[in-house]
Formats: structure tokens, sequence, C-alpha cells
């Protein structure tokens, strides 16, 4: 039969060295792991400028038994004023080169995003100074058309708002107006009876040669020569009203023409039984009889 401590295991050496009472020194306080340099032995500095080395049993002047003579010695030189004062030194040097990197670094962003701010200003400027140019040709195009339909109103007899402008800045009366037969007309005899007979329209006196225009948009119904008028053309517009040129010395259109308010059908001239240049124009509302064209025409909001 064999002992009792034959049945159980080996003691481990750390048992044995709780058994005998022995103490191990941790490994960062034996010889070999000694702190290279009085800046490595003071390890943080407190608010209060103090160091935590001289806040340690070591510091205090508390004997430790148990270190090595390596250690001891270490011990009395963290307990060292002047060492203690040049490790305080050397970290506030290190703190401050951190404070002056961090301090560079703010300003270097705080400069590019100042430099971003002026780019963004000179584009907003940009952008401004672009819009007012447009603003500005906007205003004179307008400016532009507004002339060159109050001078196109003015040649043919009818208001501004008569007249369209195209692309291409040409002047035209718009669909649906009416305007006067030619530019300036001088009135020289009206409607009514005449040396014993009826004179069935009003009389504009112009030299040979003057341009002639369709009152509106319309269609050629006669063109040619009349006894009593001569060279002549006859106009049915979008209403019915039928308008008659006497007089005339040329012709542009034809029967069937489709023409439009301000196009030019002819010339004026001195045909027919006349007594000197001029144009006999007539009014035949819905193709009827003549009527006063000074009135019908003050109807359209024409005047002579």
């Amino acid at each position: 039969m064999s002992s009792y401590s034959g049945r159980h295991r080996t003691p481990t050496r750390a048992e044995r060295r709780a058994a005998t009472g022995r103490r191990r020194l941790p490994k960062a306080f034996g010889a070999g792991y000694a702190l290279p340099t009085a800046a490595a032995a003071t390890l943080v500095v407190t608010a209060g400028g103090a160091t935590a080395a001289q806040t340690t049993a070591l510091a205090s002047g508390t004997a430790v038994s148990a270190f090595t003579a390596p250690a001891a010695q270490h011990s009395e030189a963290l307990a060292d004023p002047a060492l203690a004062e040049r490790s305080k030194g050397e970290v506030a040097q290190t703190v401050a080169g951190y404070t002056d990197l961090a301090q560079r670094r703010q300003e270097s962003s705080q400069s590019v995003a100042e430099g971003q701010g002026r780019a963004q200003e000179r584009q907003r400027v940009a952008r401004d100074k672009k819009r007012k140019e447009l603003a500005a040709q906007k205003r004179e195009a307008a400016k532009q058309r507004a002339a060159e339909k109050k001078a196109a109103a003015k040649e043919l007899g009818v208001s501004p708002e008569d007249v369209t402008v195209d692309a291409a800045g040409t002047p035209a009366v718009a669909d649906g107006a009416w305007v006067l037969p030619l530019t300036n007309p001088v009135f020289t005899s009206g409607f009514g009876p005449r040396w014993g007979r009826m004179h069935a329209g009003d009389d504009f006196g112009v030299p040979i040669g003057t341009p002639l225009r369709a009152m509106s948009n319309g269609e050629v119904v006669f063109a040619g020569q009349q006894s009593g008028y001569g060279t002549m053309v006859d106009i049915r517009y979008t209403d019915g009203t039928i308008s008659r040129y006497g007089h005339m010395s040329s012709l542009q259109v034809t029967v069937g023409q489709k023409v439009s308010a301000g196009e030019q059908v002819g010339l004026s001239g001195n045909s027919g039984r006349s007594t000197g240049p001029h144009l006999h124009l007539e009014i035949h509302p819905g193709g009827g009889e003549p009527v006063a064209p000074r009135s019908w025409l003050a109807a359209k909001g024409l005047t002579y």
C-alpha cells in the first residue's frame, strides 16, 4: 500500500514559493527593466504641475527593501528635484510642441475655409454680373422691338398693339388687324353726291407709284381694268367686306391670291376717269352697297 502523499500531484512552483514565504518582484522593477531616461520616469504631469513620480512612495523617501540595487538607484533618481524639474521641462516642451502643431493645423484649416469662402464669393459675384448683363440685354432687345413696332405702326397707320415683329426683326400687321391702304394719306374728296352723280368712295392725293396695301387678311377677287376706274383691285376680307382701289398704275396680285394685312398689292396712279394722280377707295360691307369709308374705318380704329 502506497503512502498518502504518493496519491497526490507534485506541488507547482507557485505553490512551493507560497509555502516557503518567498516573494517575487515584478519584472518591471528588475535591473533589466530600469527606465532609460529621466523623461520616461516622469509619466504624467498633473494639473498642479507635480509629476506622478513625486507623488509615489519613492518621492516621499519610503524605502522598499524588496527592490534590487538597480531599482533602488532609480528610485533615488526619481526623488532628485533637479531631475524631476528637468523632466517637467521636457514634458512641458513636448506638450508645447503638440499645442503648437494643433494651432498650426487649426490655422491651416481656417485659411483653407477662408480661401473657399473667397472663391465662392467670386463665383457669386460673377453669376450676379452675368444675370445683370442678360437682364440688360433683354431690356435692350425689348426696347428695340418696341421702337420697331412703333415705327411700323406709324408707317402702316395702325396702333403698335396691332404690329408683330418676327425673330428676324421684320415687323408685320397682326392677324385680324386692319390698316390704312397707304402711308400718311392726304384726304382730297369724300363719299357722296358730286357733279350730279354718286361718288361712292374717298379720294387721297398721292404721287404715282405710291405703294398700296391690303387692309386686312383676305383674298383677291378682282384684279384688272374697269371702265371709269382704270386699273383696279377688289379684295374680300375675312369678315366679308370688299375694298376697291381705283386709278392704279400697276397690280402686284392676281385673282384668288391670299393676302395679309399690310401686304403690298400694287401702286397708285392716274388711270381711268381721273383728274390727277390719286387713290380712289371704296368699302362694300358684306360685298353689298358702298358706305362712307371714313366712318367705317374709324370703327376699326383707323383715322385720317
